[in-house]
């Protein structure tokens, strides 16, 4: 846990009017927050253990060679990239279906140190919520523990997603972090990466504070070519043909049919586009709640509604309008791959998991809302107090 302590900045105040140093607090969290999730990756195990699950399919087909005789192999997006990252552990190092498991807990763990240095970067101030730290409490939501803490695609995209924002935060210092983060992210979801991709470009077109005219530039281009690489992967992703696409447009009616015939599916074809976005936000809501689980996933759904209707009653929509590049980024990026996902998660066990790739984002713009309106308020207390002292010494 050494590492966790040299990663998270320091602030220093001079008096009761500097921004608070919140470096200690951060530490500590962090350490509880290794064991929550570890123990919420225990639970999946467990789960996975009387529910088969892909990460079974991923260990048995590298176990029996499945895709080959060798490394290279596996190799591929998406699923097959899981099984080519899991081989050289489990072929040559001998790792057991409970080491990969753990070791992809961890990776998933790393997502969330980076998400939360993103966070903190930007969130100065303390917002509570019913007397709780409302940052903490947003990290410690257990959908987003219980699906990236298992060998599978969840935790690596949870990680390069983490690693793509806080790269954006500070793209001259940080384009090693942004390439790392780019690469997991096309590996995993190559149309995730072409929407957060799309979205920086209009986060830092739109953006008037703090953005020259040469990073807009280079932003351009860099969007521009990495879309041309991977788009024909994203049309293989959602199973469309190339040259079909500008002549028949992306009907993801049959998939969402096929996804919807699982006992946990909804027929979604029916419903309006607004109605499938919310299906895909907030539900289960325990009366449509696929069993157990979806019981338990109930409760931080109807949390998540709660706080999502707060937000918009205190000005959310006005608030994206005028924001800076990170809020206008994190927003597009959350509500382009909440459309595109929520038309074809028939199957509410596929949108409780799907949903946790992007949640993060969402909640970052809630609490940036409260911490800037909280900072308008600082900065207006340190403005008047500088007046009188410079009136004093006149």
């Amino acid at each position: 846990m050494a590492v966790i302590d040299k990663m998270m900045p320091v602030r220093r105040g001079r008096n009761k009017f500097s921004l608070p140093n919140h470096s200690a607090n951060d530490n500590k969290f962090l350490k509880k927050l290794f064991w929550y999730h570890l123990l919420l990756s225990f639970v999946y195990y467990i789960y996975s253990v009387f529910n088969r699950s892909d990460s079974h399919f991923y260990y048995e087909k590298i176990v029996t060679g499945f895709r080959g005789p060798d490394w290279s192999s596996f190799y591929g997006t998406s699923t097959t990239f899981i099984e080519w990252t899991g081989y050289p552990f489990i072929k040559w190092l001998g790792f057991s279906f409970e080491a990969i498991m753990a070791l992809f807990a961890f990776f998933g763990f790393l997502g969330f140190i980076y998400f939360y240095r993103f966070f903190r970067e930007r969130i100065f101030f303390k917002n509570t919520y019913a007397g709780f730290d409302l940052l903490h409490l947003f990290f410690l939501l257990p959908n987003l523990h219980f699906w990236s803490g298992s060998f599978g695609k969840g935790a690596f995209i949870f990680l390069g997603i983490g690693l793509l924002f806080y790269g954006l935060n500070n793209i001259p210092k940080r384009y090693w972090v942004l390439l790392i983060g780019a690469l997991l992210t096309y590996h995993i979801r190559p149309h995730i990466l072409l929407v957060i991709l799309a979205s920086s470009l209009i986060g830092f077109t739109f953006s008037s504070k703090g953005v020259g005219w040469g990073v807009k530039i280079v932003m351009i281009l860099i969007a521009a070519m990495a879309l041309g690489f991977i788009y024909k992967d994203v049309l293989n992703m959602v199973g469309l043909e190339t040259d079909t696409v500008l002549t028949e447009g992306l009907n993801m009616s049959n998939r969402a049919a096929e996804l919807s015939k699982a006992t946990s599916g909804l027929d979604i074809t029916t419903m309006s586009l607004p109605m499938q976005v919310f299906t895909f936000l907030f539900r289960p809501l325990f009366f449509d709640a696929p069993g157990m689980l979806g019981i338990i996933v109930s409760f931080e759904n109807v949390f998540l509604l709660f706080i999502t209707l707060i937000f918009l009653f205190k000005g959310g929509i006005l608030y994206i309008i005028k924001g800076d590049f990170a809020v206008k980024t994190a927003f597009f990026s959350f509500i382009t791959v909440s459309i595109a996902l929520a038309q074809i998660s028939g199957n509410l066990g596929i949108a409780i998991r799907q949903k946790s790739q992007i949640m993060m984002l969402f909640l970052f713009i809630i609490i940036q809302m409260y911490d800037d309106k909280k900072k308008e308020v600082f900065k207006s207390r340190r403005k008047t107090v500088n007046q009188r002292e410079t009136l004093i010494r006149e």
